[in-house]
């Protein structure tokens, strides 16, 4: 005879959807949202990437989560700066399952130039989550 007592309750898996977003970044210092989440939801980031087609220098690139015009006005908000080398790429680490950083409900991740902007349009792909 099997009580209530006995039986186990499984928990129900979370659906796992990686999601990717390509944005072409602006050619000023100004903060850009790069991807916001949907309505309740909190984005989760699995890994972002920086990619200058055209020479233009080398250049640095913020990401971090919120509305703040830069990272260092909220540093606990921040992802990582990226190193963007001349006619290159760079990348933050791709992060595990359910370990990369994760913003607040409703919060955008957000990038700016730091430095001097680029003259060249660069491509940003973010791969993220998101989770209630």
């Amino acid at each position: 005879m099997t009580t209530r007592r006995n039986r186990r309750v499984q928990p129900r898996p979370r659906v796992y959807e990686p999601l990717l977003q390509a944005y072409d970044s602006n050619t000023s210092n100004a903060r850009e949202t790069l991807v916001t989440p949907s309505k309740g939801k909190r984005l989760r980031i699995l890994r972002v990437r920086v990619i200058q087609e055209t020479a233009d220098g080398r250049r640095l690139y913020e990401v971090y989560f919120g509305g703040g015009a830069t990272m260092a006005a909220e540093p606990d908000k921040a992802v990582d700066t990226l190193d963007v080398p001349e006619l290159g790429e760079d990348s933050t680490r791709v992060f595990p399952r359910d370990e990369g950083p994760r913003g607040l409900r409703d919060e955008p991740l957000s990038g700016r130039w730091s430095g001097e902007a680029p003259s060249t349009v660069h491509k940003i792909m973010v791969e993220y989550t998101e989770e209630s």
